[in-house]
């Protein structure tokens, strides 16, 4: 037969022109453009799609049309097998070129995975991932910059600070991919604050550790800390992040670290603390604006095989303004909802996703949080705020501090203290602190805390 004789991707892409006339042109391009096939004989037909959620899309609403446009283009009737094609390198682990003359010969990429001393690492944060702003060029600039030259730049400390989901822990683990993939550090260590508290507070508890303890944080070449804020929590482990500072600063080591804030404005940091970490450079990573929001958009979707429409982009990109990571979650609610029903990843999907979430989180108040609050717990404001010490009182004041901090974006605890009748920020670290844990270990009380979240934000509209 003719058909055995023609190569399979030109068989698939007779196929390919069929469907095109079959199919809306959004829905050709999001679910067929980047197909190919790896096997096309008349037994076995194996399609190559981008993701796992295309092959399940594809085979759920277009297998009966493939079907049928293979018979018509080539007389067969071959099983088909959909696959996620491998690409010979992910977009998440492409090494941008080196901009300085050191550490020209880059790693493999394979060695990399498998072998680096970064393990800690999210592989999707690298520089090529990073879409690039208004809001953040800057500090992805010193990020790069300290990336290629570590500890001989004058950005040594690099402090990255700005409000949750912003994109300060991308960069963050960007600088270790970079300078390990580019021969630039051999040790690179990647620690969140709380991780270096546990470690720290673990090695006193076994005195034969601490000299350990010591030298491994001592001993990196590049030291990246997120979320310095929450070093507050204990004085010893400050004097010994104080030491550890010292210790590779002498040494010209990189040190880069991320916090919620400018380091001058750490509530509970301890002044020598606070006057080292602006021996360098801090800079602010703003939210996105709406370029840069659609941008985000049309990547992650990429990175999940598909493509959604400018139109939809911007209706997404114009309703969560806060930050980057309410914007993937709001794309993966909309394709799950696509998915789950069998609809089209259309404009009418979005605005019904958008309906369902109603206002983000950003448009909520302190008070409309507290009044929602102490209305589920029959207390009135004034006894939220107030004095009382009763058991359900501390717990929906906990509560409603602990949704005040993770519902509004740069909310700090001397702020939220203060809308709870003057009170100290350790209190409100506290009650974030004591929600948070029996969140983690209670799955009753994580119900009502998600629910108690859900209802603010849908009846704040």
């Amino acid at each position: 037969m003719a058909q055995e004789m023609e190569d399979p991707q030109e068989l698939w892409a007779q196929c390919l022109l069929n469907i095109e006339r079959q199919v809306r042109p959004q829905s050709f391009t999001n679910w067929f453009k980047q197909t190919s096939v790896s096997h096309f004989d008349q037994d076995l037909l194996v399609i190559q799609v981008p993701s796992a959620f295309s092959a399940a899309w594809i085979e759920e609403h277009y297998l009966q049309m493939i079907q049928s446009v293979v018979w018509e283009e080539t007389a067969l009737t071959p099983n088909i097998k959909f696959v996620v094609a491998q690409a010979p390198q992910s977009i998440g682990h492409q090494v941008p070129p080196v901009e300085q003359g050191e550490g020209d010969s880059a790693r493999d990429e394979q060695e990399v995975i498998e072998a680096a001393p970064v393990q800690s690492l999210n592989k999707r944060y690298t520089f090529d991932e990073f879409i690039i702003g208004d809001s953040n060029r800057f500090a992805h600039a010193t990020a790069l910059a300290v990336a290629n030259s570590p500890g001989k730049t004058e950005f040594n400390p690099l402090v990255i600070y700005g409000g949750v989901g912003l994109g300060k822990t991308h960069l963050l683990q960007a600088i270790g991919h970079h300078a390990y993939n580019h021969n630039l550090a051999e040790k690179i260590v990647y620690v969140p604050s709380e991780k270096f508290m546990r470690d720290f507070v673990q090695s006193l508890q076994d005195r034969n550790s601490i000299g350990e303890f010591q030298s491994f944080y001592r001993s990196a070449d590049i030291l990246l800390v997120d979320d310095i804020q929450f070093l507050i929590r204990g004085e010893q482990t400050q004097n010994e992040f104080f030491h550890t500072f010292n210790a590779l600063h002498q040494s010209e080591k990189q040190i880069v670290m991320t916090c919620d804030s400018p380091p001058g404005h750490l509530d509970g940091l301890g002044d020598r603390l606070k006057s080292r970490f602006i021996w360098g450079l801090a800079t602010a990573i703003d939210a996105p604006e709406l370029e840069t929001r659609i941008a985000i958009l049309h990547k992650k979707a990429e990175r999940n095989g598909i493509r959604i429409s400018d139109d939809v982009a911007a209706l997404l990109g114009n309703h969560i303004r806060s930050n980057v990571r309410e914007l993937e979650g709001t794309l993966i609610s909309l394709m799950a909802y696509c998915s789950i029903h069998k609809k089209e990843l259309d404009l009418e999907a979005a605005q019904h996703i958008i309906q369902e979430q109603g206002p983000s989180p950003s448009e909520v108040s302190i008070e409309a949080i507290q009044q929602h609050v102490a209305d589920h717990f029959n207390l009135t404001r004034e006894q939220l705020v107030g004095k009382g010490r009763q058991r359900d009182v501390v717990t929906a004041r906990h509560i409603a501090m602990f949704l005040i901090r993770t519902l509004i974006e740069g909310s700090h605890f001397t702020t939220i203290g203060l809308h709870f009748g003057n009170r100290d920020h350790s209190t409100v670290i506290h009650a974030v602190n004591t929600v948070g844990e029996r969140y983690q270990n209670d799955p009753s009380f994580a119900r009502l805390v998600e629910d108690l979240s859900n209802t603010i934000r849908r009846q704040s509209r």
